[in-house]
């Protein structure tokens, strides 16, 4: 009899485009995600530039759009909750830990119009390539000038972060060099981008380790 009903519902959903299943496979989630904090107002916006774990949790991390001080809880997609801001607020990017993965399942590549897998995070030396990946300028790349350098920003001071003569513009995701992960960009910078500009980004290996966090490869 169950094996009856079994084809039934086969045939019904074939014929008639019926779900198979109630509940929908989970989404993608992961780097060039936009997420979006609601009681911050329209500006409350920032873009996940990496997926990481801890082993039984995901987190992404992502530039500082999203630190508002209003409520930490973040969304995606169509409203779609995606988990609060656990670390970061203020050092110029965010930690965002994701609770809802009924809805989300976290990958190891950044979406950028195309995807760009991201297998570890060996840091570029001074006067080595880096590019920026960005959803309105796709790859855009330079060297590495300086790091461990201070910067002002209108949001407040930030040390520890690389320079580059990248000119960063509105749609920034992360900093790469080949599929190694690099930084989360700051959404700023100066220059003209048909020529060498400047950008600042946090290092991402610093992020991991101060919140011991594993890089989420694919």
């Amino acid at each position: 009899m169950r094996r009856a009903l079994f084809i039934l519902t086969v045939l019904l959903t074939a014929l008639f485009g019926l779900p198979a299943a109630a509940n929908a496979a989970p989404a993608p989630l992961g780097g060039g995600s936009i997420l979006f904090n609601p009681a911050g107002g329209a500006g409350a916006q920032c873009t996940a530039a990496f997926a990481a774990t801890d082993g039984p949790t995901g987190y992404l991390v992502a530039g500082p759009g999203c630190d508002t001080g209003f409520s930490t809880q973040l969304y995606s997609g169509a409203n779609v909750l995606v988990g609060p801001v656990v670390g970061g607020a203020g050092n110029g990017y965010v930690v965002v830990q994701v609770t809802n993965t009924a809805a989300w399942e976290l990958v190891g590549w950044i979406d950028a119009g195309d995807k760009y897998p991201i297998g570890g995070s060996v840091e570029t030396p001074v006067g080595g390539q880096v590019c920026l990946l960005s959803r309105t300028t796709g790859v855009l790349c330079g060297t590495v000038v300086a790091k461990n350098q201070t910067v002002v920003f209108p949001w407040g001071t930030v040390t520890g972060v690389t320079r580059t003569d990248i000119c960063a513009q509105p749609g920034s995701i992360a900093y790469v060099t080949g599929d190694q992960a690099q930084g989360v960009p700051f959404g700023g910078g100066s220059g003209i981008c048909t020529s060498p500009g400047t950008s600042f980004f946090y290092p991402v290996n610093r992020i991991l380790r101060d919140y011991g966090l594993t890089l989420l490869t694919g």
